[in-house]
């Protein structure tokens, strides 16, 4: 049977093909991964890009799902690179604005704000 995996055995590196060639993307690296064209482009640290044909939904499956939130039909985001959460949009790291759609609005702030409250008692 197929077994979730649980917090020992997730990965740290996201592993796609981009352009024939196997790329193994550190998921701490990723900033957000958006839709486009029946493409992936993943978004990386310095604006680095990869495009892949996998399906979003079978990237965030591969993803740790407390870190990412899908805010919208086309978006995935990593919340460790969040900087703010806008009222329609979150902001990342290196000033992308990622929409979050009007249905998932509430819910998208409600765990952005508990993700970055959790992290920031962490680190103190």
């Amino acid at each position: 049977g197929y077994m979730l995996p649980t917090h020992e055995s997730l990965p740290s590196h996201l592993r796609i093909i981009s352009k024939r060639t196997r790329l193994e993307i550190p998921i701490s690296q990723i900033h957000f991964i958006e839709v486009f064209d029946w493409k992936c482009i993943v978004h990386c640290d310095a604006g680095v890009q990869h495009e892949t044909n996998v399906p979003l939904k079978d990237i965030q499956t591969r993803l740790p799902p407390e870190q990412f939130i899908r805010c919208n039909r086309s978006f995935l985001v990593n919340l460790d690179h969040v900087s703010s959460v806008e009222k329609d949009a979150l902001i990342t790291d290196d000033g992308a604005a990622v929409p979050i759609s009007i249905r998932s609005r509430q819910e998208v702030r409600r765990i952005c704000a508990d993700y970055l409250w959790h992290k920031a008692s962490l680190t103190q």
